[in-house]
This record gives C-alpha cells, sequence and structure tokens, in this order.
C-alpha cells in the first residue's frame, strides 16, 4: 500500500470533511511529474493544521494552479527543515519543471524534463534575446542543468524583470517557462543563498 494512498484517510482524521481538500488531493494525485505531485501534496499540507488566524495562501495558491497547469501560474517554494534547504519550482508551459534551489548556501538551477532531450545542444532566450549557454544534458536527456553557484547567480539575476525564457535545441524543440513574479519569488533562496 502506498502511502499516497493514506494522505486522503489521514487527512479525514485530523480535519472535517471538506469537498475542497478532496478536489485538491485530487488534483495532486493526477500529477505525473513526482516534484509538482509533492510540491502540491505539500501545499495541501501546510494548510491542513489548524491554526488561529492562519492564512489560506499556500492552499488557494496551489488550487489556482490547476491540475494541467501546476506551477505555470506562479512559484512554488519548499522548505526541508532536515537539510535546511529550499526549493523553487514552476512547471514550463510545455514539457518540463524548472527548479531553483539553495542547498548547503549553493545555488542550482536545473530543468526537469518529461521527455528526454535531444542531442547534447541547448540555445537559451530571454524574451528573444539569446543569454548564456551554460545548460548541460544530464541524466541521459531528462535533466538540463545550469552551473550552479556564482554562474546560476548571475543568470538568475539577468531573468529577473524578464517574462520568459526559451530553451531549444538544433532539431526545433522548445522548452518555454514564464519568469513573471521571479524576483519576488526568488526572495526567500537569495536570503538563504546570502546573494
Amino acid at each position: 500500500m502506498s502511502i499516497l494512498s493514506l494522505l486522503p484517510l489521514l487527512v479525514s482524521a485530523t480535519t472535517a470533511p471538506d469537498p475542497h481538500w478532496e478536489r485538491l488531493l485530487q488534483q495532486c494525485s493526477q500529477e505525473t511529474v513526482p516534484q509538482v505531485r509533492l510540491a502540491c501534496y505539500d501545499a495541501i499540507g501546510r494548510t491542513s493544521a489548524p491554526s488561529s488566524g492562519a492564512s489560506e495562501r499556500p492552499a488557494a495558491d496551489w488550487h489556482t494552479l490547476g491540475a494541467n497547469n501546476a506551477g505555470r501560474d506562479g512559484f512554488v517554494l519548499n522548505r526541508d527543515e532536515a537539510s535546511d534547504s529550499q526549493t523553487l519550482t514552476r512547471r514550463a508551459v510545455e514539457g518540463g519543471t524548472l527548479t531553483i534551489s539553495c542547498s548547503s548556501a549553493i545555488t542550482h538551477l536545473r530543468l526537469q524534463l518529461d521527455n528526454a532531450w535531444p542531442g547534447e545542444q541547448i540555445q537559451a532566450r530571454i524574451d528573444g534575446e539569446p543569454t548564456a549557454d551554460n545548460w548541460f544534458v544530464r541524466n541521459r536527456g531528462m535533466l538540463l542543468e545550469f552551473g550552479r553557484g556564482l554562474p546560476a547567480i548571475e543568470e538568475l539575476k539577468r531573468w529577473i524583470g524578464h517574462r520568459e525564457l526559451l530553451l531549444s535545441d538544433d532539431r526545433g524543440r522548445t522548452v518555454q517557462v514564464d519568469l513573471s513574479g521571479l524576483g519576488d519569488a526568488l526572495k526567500p533562496l537569495r536570503q538563504q543563498c546570502r546573494w
């Protein structure tokens, strides 16, 4: 029996039954990308414990994402207390999930793909203008990774205030990521990684 199959039971045992929660849990279970599915359940978990004056914002943010648009309408911040790391994710328009993280005070920039990237060539554009090509194909084409640390920080600073990142290959495959709201979404990671 999967732990995910126990989640509805655990939620129902700690809170009154609510059709809103059932819809949210159903949306999470339909996510095909593991990181997005986990972010969905995390967002629900953060709001499932009753507290006076608690904000409903995390669940509301997740609810607006929708099952097929998860992360496209905004960035999702996840904190791992055990490892003292933070991860910011956003679904690409098609084909992947952008992940920006601060782990051990090092900034990482990755794009987890739904389908393998063909070849080794990656051209990057921000709002149609060429930008740094420090992207590397990893994990048999399932992960595109930008240089970490200072190169990643400098690239993220360039992205702030822009609308769109477009990665493409020589064969015409593209992955588009909406960058709107990045500046505000990055603040917790910038604070943790001290940049």
